[in-house]
């Protein structure tokens, strides 16, 4: 998959106080937190929260990896941006960006989520729709 736009999905986030560790910057866990942020808008424009509750077809997120690049100090406000950069046919794996205010990337990381059929419980292919979705949100 060659997007059009690679980050289509982008969501500001306020660090606060309290995500900062014993060393004074954000903790780790945080950049995860803020992945799954912007992740679940993706997931709700693409249709796929939607799918989740009226058919128990979504996702599972089967991996997740970050690359810590630069620290992040309070106050900051991030940009965190996701994109899908494969799809399969069971699963489909996003990629991400955090930015700082003054663009420097602060993390980048990756995750596989599989389509899940939650009433059947096991994995089932990406649906048409979903693929078009992804497709599209990534031409406009």
């Amino acid at each position: 998959m060659t997007p059009t736009r690679p980050f289509p999905v982008t969501l500001p986030i306020d660090i606060a106080w309290g995500e900062q560790d014993a060393f004074g910057h954000l903790n780790n866990v945080a950049y995860l937190r803020y992945f799954e942020s912007v992740r679940m808008h993706f997931l709700e424009r693409t249709g796929i929260l939607r799918s989740h509750a009226e058919q128990g077809i979504g996702v599972i997120l089967a991996s997740t990896q970050c690359d810590f690049l630069r620290p992040v100090h309070w106050p900051a406000r991030l940009l965190a941006s996701t994109g899908c950069m494969a799809i399969g046919n069971t699963s489909f794996t996003l990629t991400y960006r955090l930015e700082d205010e003054q663009g420097h990337l602060v993390a980048t990381g990756t995750s596989v989520l599989v389509m899940y059929d939650y009433r059947a419980g096991h994995k089932v292919p990406v649906p048409a729709p979903i693929r078009e979705a992804i497709a599209q949100i990534h031409r406009s």
